[in-house]
């Protein structure tokens, strides 16, 4: 074989596309080795050529002169050379496939970009995510493809001034920005570009993560976390409201706030369903509140009126074409969609909680049982209030009869008690006269008349007659005149009071002014008593004694808050020591 045939014969056969068909096609047989030869030898009918990473080439030829030998020599090499092009082109194939295989699994979007702006590639999440095939991306600009029109100028100077200073908002950072999809909506994204410094033309990957679920999600954690904060507010309220009237009043800003909502009212039921009336409201204007009191009526097709009729939580979206007078009075306030929830009461249905929107469009899905969790506490609230006013009523019965029975005892003591033993003394003073030296009458007689004296005390602590007959000044008054200490009164009253208010506030004086006389060490007291018309009946008692007074520490002061509780009204005490004791009683009139 000549060295010109040897050349062409390899130059062929390494035109092959991969290493398999090249050593079929060569000249001979191509044997692998790890210890391949280190030169060209000739056995007498085959010459060896070694191929360097391969083996050894082995080529039948006739002897070879020299021209022969350098030929195959060089032959070994283009043939080791064209092995290790084979070899690297394989690996970075698999490189390139696994690289892909692994960008195709990924759940995140990833493009890849040249400092051109143009897209290089992008992976199957980035088809799914943005609607477009890859065929339809690679070879476009990717500001034109998925960042909105608005944010597009920003993008390419950005990227022209990363590519000019090397430095930039963008890469290397996580960044949140609004995408595109093909349709052109625009959703939230997270993104992060890298530039992996590889010798060649300059690429960036960008990797991509749709927000909108997280978002989502978030959105729902921050509105539950504001319905459970609401809850709670009104929870507290209706634990230590005794009002309704203000309890409704801040539930229905909670609700209306939680929803977004222009307006939000409590609302309730006439007996027989006919018309109800507004008993408490917020709106975000003012002028769109309806006062206390306010009749609505109850007809036509609303979301009030399904709550009457269903007992159910009800919804209106639209009111543009709802019949009837309440219909026509909530257009007539700009109303466009509602949402009510009943309020029960006792098993029955005693009104509806109505949430109210002046903007077009329905309320979100769910805004039912959201207004129905704040329409549960308002229940509590009603229930709580009547329990308040059934024991207020229970204590002032109570009360009432207490005084009832005092007066009874005092009729009874001074009708029947009383007049026997003034009979009696009687007697005794006559018997007396008549037997002037029997001394034992004498004293029988003044025995007599210090018991006497005894019960008609007694008489008068359980009930003054006085009281009942001419009122509260003079019965207060003989209690100021009896007391040991001075007693500066003053009593400012224009009329007679209700028997039971005229029986407590005697009652405060009388026993204020017993404890003054065992502990206070006072060497004066001031009564007052007025009338105002924010406190009704005001009752004080200042003294300048030792102080200290333990409201707890008898029962004296507590069955006096009682009797002042029971009538809605109100006690108090301070008694700083050293600086005397005042004693405030504010009962409603």
């Amino acid at each position: 074989m000549r060295p010109a045939e040897l050349l062409r014969a390899v130059t062929a056969a390494l035109a092959s596309p991969d290493e398999e068909t090249a050593f079929a096609r060569l000249p001979g047989k191509l044997q692998r080795s790890l210890n391949g030869h280190k030169k060209v030898t000739w056995d007498g009918s085959t010459m060896s050529i070694p191929v360097a990473g391969v083996g050894v080439l082995l080529v039948p030829t006739p002897p070879p002169d020299d021209d022969l030998m350098a030929a195959a020599e060089s032959v070994g090499v283009q043939i080791s050379q064209f092995v290790e092009r084979c070899r690297t082109e394989r690996a970075r194939r698999d490189i390139e496939a696994r690289r892909r295989a692994m960008l195709d699994v990924a759940f995140d979007s990833v493009f890849t970009m040249d400092d051109a702006g143009i897209v290089l590639s992008a992976n199957r999440a980035a088809e799914r995510t943005f609607g477009y095939t890859s065929a339809e991306i690679v070879g476009q600009e990717l500001a034109s493809l998925i960042i909105p029109e608005t944010l597009r100028d920003a993008h390419r100077e950005g990227l022209a001034r990363y590519l000019k200073t090397g430095r930039g908002p963008i890469v290397g950072r996580r960044v949140e920005l609004t995408a595109m999809r093909r349709d052109g909506t625009e959703f939230p994204v997270e993104l992060v570009v890298t530039r992996p410094e590889v010798p060649g033309e300059r690429v960036f990957y960008g990797y991509l993560r749709d927000l909108t679920a997280r978002n989502v999600a978030e959105a729902a954690l921050h509105r539950l976390a504001d319905e459970q904060a609401a809850l709670r507010r009104v929870a507290t309220a209706v634990a230590a409201f005794s009002d309704p009237t203000r309890l409704f009043d801040l539930l229905s800003e909670e609700v209306g706030k939680l929803l977004e909502a222009q307006t939000a009212h409590m609302f309730r039921f006439d007996s027989d369903g006919r018309a109800g009336e507004i008993v408490g409201g917020w709106a975000v204007r003012p002028e769109h509140v309806l006062g206390h009191g306010t009749r609505m009526p109850m007809d036509g097709d609303t979301a009030v009126t399904r709550v009457w009729r269903t007992g159910q939580a009800a919804r209106m979206d639209s009111y543009a074409q709802a019949e009837g007078r309440l219909a026509e009075a909530m257009r007539s306030y700009g109303v466009q969609a509602v949402v009510a929830a009943p309020v029960f009461l006792g098993g029955s249905l005693w009104g509806a909680v109505i949430v109210s929107s002046m903007s077009a469009g329905p309320f979100p899905e769910g805004a039912e049982q959201r207004i129905a969790y704040f329409a549960e506490l308002a229940a509590q609230a009603l229930a709580n209030a009547q329990a308040r006013e059934d024991l207020a009523s229970s204590r002032a019965r109570i009360v009432q009869a207490g005084d009832a029975e005092r007066r009874r005892l005092e009729r009874n003591l001074h009708d029947g008690a009383q007049q026997r033993l003034v009979s009696l003394a009687l007697m005794l003073r006559l018997a007396a006269r008549r037997h002037p030296e029997d001394d034992a009458l004498t004293q029988a007689s003044e025995e007599l008349a210090h018991a006497l004296q005894e019960l008609r005390e007694l008489a008068r602590g359980i009930h003054p007659a006085v009281l009942t007959e001419r009122g509260l000044e003079p019965a207060v008054r003989a209690v100021a005149d009896r007391a040991p200490v001075p007693v500066e009164l003053s009593v400012e009253l224009e009329e007679r009071l209700d028997g039971p208010v005229e029986a407590a506030a005697y009652y405060v004086v009388s026993e204020a002014l017993a404890n003054i006389a065992k502990y206070a060490q006072a060497k004066l007291v001031q009564v007052t008593i007025s009338r105002s018309d924010v406190a009704g009946l005001r009752i004080e008692v200042v003294d300048d004694g030792v102080g200290g007074a333990d409201p707890s520490g008898g029962s004296g002061l507590r069955g006096l808050a009682d009797r002042v509780e029971a009538l809605s009204g109100q006690l108090s005490i301070d008694s700083p020591p050293g600086l005397g004791t005042t004693l405030r009683a504010d009962i409603p009139v």
